[in-house]
């Protein structure tokens, strides 16, 4: 079979447009912010993103979170990009309500790109597409999984995204899958800055490919992770962010600092041909995220590294046969032993008795109660406190090392 009988997807991280983009937009240079990841691109005959922040006017942002927009004139430079289809099932896409989500549809779709995962109501945020090229149907599916606490997740009467729920996105794959050559999940999903999957993630989407989906595309982590080979089927837990920009948010109980980190402005794009009994992953293609906000190629050293991490974090996934035992480890290393040994190593005895102060009692029981959380519950959501942005108790905090530590 030849290439013109087959299909080639590329497939990017998420795409946030906030902070430096609209400075972008208002000095009319948003479309030149995709220049190298269209011509990175230019031989695909789809290509599928995550749309983070909504593309909207609309100045009514949430109070009780931090909230990302961009500007309407993005839609028209994704779709100059020749971005087939963007998925709005994210923890961001009702940061300005139902207004908000609303007008980014409206604007992508005149642009002529396709959204899904998010709508007026749940049959419409739970709706597929579905994209025809080369004779090959691609039917697509996408979801938010309430860890990465959406707000909201539509019902029958209310607008929100679809949320990743196996008894709902199961049966709509069941129903999706006879009718097209592929079906291609969506999903925003897992842990933010961490190197691996969870295990609900592996479960969720050795369950997906047992029922028929030929490809897993996730989103929402802000950092490569691997890419698992499953049955005939690719799952690509993490793509890393296509676009992004650093936050500094003051809400009304917390104020929340993101500053841009090389980890963030590491990503790839994932390449895949499909045809039609099979999909083939090609060679991905490494990104680096410029300092004037663009996409660009990544080159040199810095293209090696990517392109090691991927593969280091590939067969990460292979190799670790436990992964509740691996999240626990690391779960319990993070946020117990390195507070108490920063606390150990800080002064001898005596200086330790002298610094007592009551709060400390509540620093060993937070501490205490976060080990047993991670070891006796089976709630997926223990995973949470890895991240300490997830956490909002007064965790102690672990002691910067000193020039000659």
């Amino acid at each position: 079979m030849t290439a013109s009988d087959s299909l080639l997807l590329t497939a990017c991280g998420d795409i946030m447009l906030h902070g430096r983009y609209q400075d972008l937009a208002d000095s009319g240079l948003a479309a030149s912010v995709f220049d190298a990841f269209a011509a990175l691109s230019a031989d695909a005959d789809l290509i599928v993103g995550n749309l983070e922040t909504p593309v909207t006017a609309h100045c009514q942002p949430r109070d009780d979170k931090l909230c990302l927009r961009g500007d309407p004139v993005y839609a028209r430079a994704l779709a100059d990009a020749r971005v087939s289809l963007l998925n709005l099932a994210n923890n961001h896409c009702m940061d300005f309500g139902a207004e908000g989500l609303d007008d980014t549809i409206r604007h992508l779709r005149h642009a002529g790109v396709h959204s899904i995962g998010a709508g007026a109501d749940l049959r419409q945020a739970g709706a597929p597409v579905v994209l025809e090229s080369n004779g090959l149907r691609l039917g697509f599916l996408a979801a938010c999984d309430p860890l990465t606490k959406p707000a909201p997740a539509a019902t029958a009467s209310r607008p929100g995204v679809m949320p990743l729920d196996t008894d709902l996105l199961l049966p709509a794959i069941d129903a999706l899958e006879p009718d097209v050559d592929h079906v291609v999940l969506l999903l925003h999903w897992g842990l933010e800055y961490s190197p691996m999957p969870t295990p609900e993630q592996v479960a969720f989407a050795h369950a997906a490919c047992d029922r028929g989906v030929s490809v897993i595309l996730g989103h929402h982590s802000h950092c490569i992770q691997g890419i698992e080979h499953y049955n005939g089927a690719i799952i690509a837990y993490s793509l890393a962010n296509l676009t992004d920009d650093a936050v500094d948010w003051q809400g009304t109980t917390r104020h929340y600092q993101a500053p841009l980190t090389d980890v963030d402005r590491e990503s790839l794009l994932l390449r895949l041909r499909f045809f039609r009994e099979r999909v083939e992953t090609l060679e991905p293609v490494p990104l680096w995220l410029a300092a004037d906000g663009r996409p660009t190629l990544a080159c040199g050293d810095r293209a090696a590294k990517i392109l090691t991490l991927i593969a280091e974090r590939t067969e990460q996934i292979r190799n670790t046969r436990n992964l509740n035992a691996y999240w626990e480890h690391s779960v319990i290393e993070r946020r117990v032993s390195a507070p108490l040994l920063s606390w150990w190593q800080d002064g001898n005895l005596l200086d330790k008795i002298k610094r007592f102060r009551p709060g400390q009692i509540i620093s060993a029981w937070l501490l205490l109660s976060t080990y047993l959380k991670v070891k006796w519950s089976r709630s997926s959501s223990r995973w949470l406190l890895f991240n300490e942005r997830n956490d909002t108790r007064p965790m102690p905090a672990v002691r910067a090392p000193k020039d000659n530590d």
